[in-house]
């Protein structure tokens, strides 16, 4: 081996530590977290029988003089916003559907839910998605991409679009997993609380109408409730409050104590 050939390795073995042993992995835009899952077996989206079954349990509230008028009346609400979406389907226009198809590149990537409720695949009709829940997407695209490919094996993750406003980082409109918290959503997607925002002053409004009270909120973050399960749907607006404020006389009475106590210590000094 020349003098030049002992240099030039000499150089590559110095160099190799300081190379990297792997490559940066992309990071996405919006890191999001991990889909909730539940010890006692419910599924963070909800199936056709489970909303059946909960429609059941509401109309046995309501029809009992043993809860309080409030507590039924957010009931009803929730009755209706299940049978909307049982009629409906959860995928509404503007929605994305996550889809990964084994060893098929064309059908893998990330779809956006057109005009009429459709799922525009290259090479395919139209999908109707009328009256699909999320709960159903992955079985519902497993049988239409049959009639294209022989035994299709699929993965299928939804997100809804939401409008974040209120006391929030970064305010605005964006599509976030239907199968996280409302919390986990105001993290990853809203960046946060801002402005003396608080998780515990939190509603919900569908077209200027609200469907979650503040109450009935704090009742299904403590449930440990999902998007899916409180029957979000795209266009809907989380919104957030801020912490109230101390009262004025809150306020008085502690400046006067200062003052008071700033005049003992002049007097006394």
């Amino acid at each position: 081996m020349t003098g030049l050939s002992y240099r030039l390795t000499g150089a590559i073995l110095l160099a190799l530590p300081l190379l990297p042993t792997r490559l940066p992995a992309q990071q996405p835009a919006v890191p999001m977290p991990v889909p909730v899952t539940y010890g006692d077996g419910r599924r963070a989206q909800a199936t056709r029988a489970e909303l059946e079954g909960t429609l059941v349990e509401i109309g046995e509230v309501v029809s009992s003089p043993g809860y309080s008028g409030r507590l039924r009346d957010a009931r009803r609400r929730e009755a209706d916003l299940i049978r909307e979406r049982l009629l409906a389907g959860d995928l509404q226009v503007g929605d994305q559907i996550d889809l990964t198809v084994l060893g098929e590149t064309q059908f893998t990537g990330i779809f956006l839910v057109g005009a009429g409720q459709v799922l525009s695949l290259p090479g395919m009709p139209d999908i109707s998605l009328r009256g699909v829940l999320r709960a159903e997407a992955q079985d519902y695209l497993t049988e239409q991409l049959r009639r294209q490919i022989r035994d299709p094996r699929i993965q299928v993750r939804t997100s809804v679009r939401l409008t974040f406003n209120g006391a929030v980082a970064r305010p605005g409109f964006y599509q976030v997993p239907a199968d996280i918290m409302p919390t986990d959503a105001v993290m990853a997607a809203a960046g946060g609380f801002a402005g003396g925002g608080d998780p515990n002053r939190m509603a919900v409004r569908r077209q200027g109408r609200e469907i979650w009270s503040r109450e009935a909120f704090q009742g299904a973050i403590l449930r440990g409730m999902t998007l899916d399960q409180m029957n979000l749907r795209t266009s809907d607006e989380i919104l957030v409050g801020a912490r109230n404020p101390p009262p004025i006389t809150a306020i008085m009475a502690g400046l006067g104590f200062v003052s008071s106590m700033a005049f003992l210590i002049f007097r006394v000094f």
